[in-house]
């Protein structure tokens, strides 16, 4: 099967001060079959685990959209979108941030 999105991880930083969340970073996705006859969504990092992940897929990668949070809070992140197309999903990101995305592999 042909897939037409690739592996990217990016991050932009959140400048205000006043927030709890210190930035937003993009993972590249991937729904599976899990052993229960349902479906996962499988966050992938690198180029082998895309590799490794691709002929389990059950549609196209997609790019997950996290809110960061700061060191301090109770959380770590949260998931804030799911989007098909790279570039939409570093257009949310710099819309709410007003900084650049960086991408860091793809």
């Amino acid at each position: 099967m042909s897939r037409s999105n690739r592996l990217c991880n990016a991050f932009a930083l959140n400048t205000n001060d006043k927030s709890i969340i210190k930035g937003f970073e993009i993972i590249t996705c991937r729904e599976m079959n899990d052993y229960h006859g349902g479906t996962i969504i499988q966050e992938v990092k690198t180029a082998e685990d895309f590799l490794d992940t691709d002929e389990f897929g059950l549609d196209d990668p997609f790019y997950r959209v996290f809110a960061v949070y700061k060191k301090d809070y109770h959380k770590s992140r949260r998931a804030i979108g799911d989007y098909y197309d790279i570039k939409e999903a570093m257009s949310f990101i710099e819309e709410l941030t007003g900084n650049p995305v960086h991408i860091y592999s793809y």
